[in-house]
């Protein structure tokens, strides 16, 4: 599909590029090897007879396999949004290079499933102190370590996504509020 200039005189310029996929394919590749370090470690103590074994590392390291990718991605769009809104504040002709929508937006698939992934941790760590308390022991003892780590993300993924959308529209490019 063809970009249309914004004036008659305007040269159609391409639009801003995705970051590249090396980095957060990485760390979602980092944690599926810790995952499977940590259930090649978990799963043969699971059949021995007396406490359960310690969980805590293996749910870690699933969070970082299911949510690195988002995490990093957050952070390349980020460094993104922030630039091309500088640029924009800079010389707000400079930059007319339209923004994919799917650029724009990205940020917000990726930042509601970090948060889900930090909930989910949280939600863990809950767990692990119930059964703490309650005196029968799952593996998910202490739980306020998941606890912490999975609320740290949870509001790291929400307050990515509102600067990011922030910086979207300081250069005039992504979502829009709609006014009430």
């Amino acid at each position: 599909m063809p970009f249309a200039p914004h004036h008659a005189d305007d040269v159609a310029a391409p639009p801003l590029p995705l970051p590249p996929r090396r980095w957060p394919l990485l760390a979602a590749g980092a944690g599926l090897v810790l995952t499977t370090a940590e259930l090649l470690r978990v799963v043969p103590q699971l059949a021995d007879e007396g406490p359960p074994p310690s969980l805590g590392l293996l749910f870690l390291a699933a969070a970082l396999a299911l949510g690195g990718f988002s995490a990093v991605r957050l952070l390349q769009l980020h460094r993104l949004a922030a630039s091309h809104a500088a640029r924009c504040r800079a010389d707000p002709e400079a930059d007319r290079r339209p923004v994919p929508w799917t650029l724009a937006d990205a940020h917000e698939v990726h930042g509601v499933w970090l948060l889900g992934v930090g909930v989910s941790l949280a939600l863990v760590g809950a767990l692990g102190l119930w059964s703490l308390a309650d005196g029968r022991r799952t593996g998910l003892e202490p739980g306020w370590p998941l606890l912490l780590i999975g609320g740290g993300v949870a509001a790291a993924a929400h307050t990515a996504r509102a600067r990011i959308t922030a910086r979207w529209r300081e250069s005039g490019q992504g979502p829009r509020e709609v006014p009430t």
